[in-house]
């Protein structure tokens, strides 16, 4: 879920709380949790030569599909914008991102891995239905 829905939902079911203690309704949706934020995609070993079509699944949210060749990068805005590539990760929690091939009849999950919500910086490699991807990371302590 997205920062913009969890400050929804819990301005929703926390408003008047936090109008009372002075606090937004956004520092309460982010106190004690964290921001995933993808960085970049590397295709390492492609499902189907010449290209793959690959999307992200960040958490509820789904990436647009972007053409990789062996060997190629590409940093995370050009896969989706910010709330596709972002995600909310609650104290203790964790979320799923998947890398997925799309194909025209099915698509493919080549891995996917869970994120807790920890500070980190990581290159976390998935593979599976004959490809191999690297997914970079960036996880930061919401005040």
């Amino acid at each position: 879920m997205n920062l913009r829905r969890v400050a929804a939902v819990l301005s929703l079911a926390g408003g008047i709380t936090a109008g009372f203690a002075g606090t937004s309704h956004a520092q309460v949706a982010m106190a004690g949790g964290c921001e995933l934020r993808i960085t970049e995609v590397r295709a390492l070993d492609l499902q189907e030569t010449p290209t793959d079509e690959i999307f992200l699944r960040v958490g509820d949210e789904r990436t647009g599909t972007r053409t990789f060749t062996e060997g190629q990068t590409r940093e995370a805005t050009e896969l989706g914008n910010a709330d596709q590539i972002t995600e909310f990760v609650a104290p203790g929690g964790f979320t799923v991102v998947s890398v997925v091939e799309h194909d025209p009849t099915v698509d493919t999950v080549i891995g996917s891995f869970r994120v807790p919500c920890r500070t980190a910086s990581v290159q976390r490699d998935v593979s599976g239905a004959g490809a191999f991807y690297r997914v970079s990371y960036v996880v930061t302590q919401l005040p």
